[in-house]
């Protein structure tokens, strides 16, 4: 008798274990971002800052829960969301018809253009786009500068693919350009912005791409809706008013 309300007992404690274990985790909100791209995603000691890490703090708050950042490869974000490492992953991600074939997005919540970056003694100018393909350009692996790129010049032969230097994150592409290794960088206005507050380079051309961001979720997650509403809630209110102002 003894051994079967001992059997019951650890059955039960095993349960409610589970349960508040379940319980603890679903009270973190775990989000993917690349810390490497200012003024929406950087580091300052440990310390996550940037329009990105601001929208997700107020998500977090707005769903009650705390949050966990990791700051992980721009190209290893989506992969981890779809293997539900993240509730979710907002890294000035561009909504592309490819990426939501393999995770959901949020409604947008800002749009940018792609702009290319030089030193800031270059004489180099650009008047159209097709100056682009006598350049060594670098990129970010796995973003929509990249794909502009390979698309527009490599593809269609106007550019050999080693005229295409591609990184790992910004940083490093924006050092290489001012070690002289590129000719120029391609990357969001909006981080271009922020790396001439940052570096001695400049913005000579913009591309007119009018790319969303949106914040990415594993498919079919019930965040989304949740989220949706926050998010709407946060552009029609002062306070995103206030936050473009921080950082722009």
């Amino acid at each position: 008798m003894k051994s079967k309300l001992l059997v019951v007992f650890f059955v039960m404690l095993f349960v409610l274990v589970a349960f508040f274990g379940c319980k603890k985790e679903a009270s973190v909100l775990k989000v993917g971002t690349n810390a490497e791209y200012p003024p929406f995603e950087y580091k300052d000691g440990d310390q996550f800052l940037g329009i990105d890490m601001d929208i997700a703090r107020y998500v977090a708050t707005k769903l009650g829960k705390q949050i966990e950042i990791n700051d992980i490869d721009f190209d290893s974000l989506i992969p981890s969301l779809q293997n539900n490492k993240f509730d979710m992953v907002i890294a000035a991600m561009t909504i592309t018809d490819e990426r939501k074939e393999i995770v959901d997005f949020s409604i947008p919540y800002y749009t940018a253009n792609q702009s290319i970056i030089v030193k800031q003694d270059s004489s180099l100018t650009i008047t159209s786009e097709e100056d682009l393909a006598k350049l060594k350009i670098g990129v970010q692996r796995g973003t929509t500068g990249e794909a502009y790129i390979d698309e527009n010049f490599i593809q269609t032969k106007k550019m050999k693919d080693t005229m295409l230097i591609r990184f790992d994150n910004n940083i490093n592409a924006v050092q290489e350009l001012l070690n002289g290794n590129v000719d120029c960088v391609i990357i969001d206005d909006s981080a271009a912005k922020g790396y001439e507050k940052l570096k001695p380079v400049k913005v000579i051309y913009t591309i007119e791409s009018n790319e969303s961001y949106g914040i990415a979720f594993p498919k079919g997650s019930k965040l989304v809706e949740k989220v949706n509403k926050i998010i709407d809630e946060l552009l029609k209110s002062n306070e995103w008013l206030e936050l473009i102002k921080k950082y722009f």
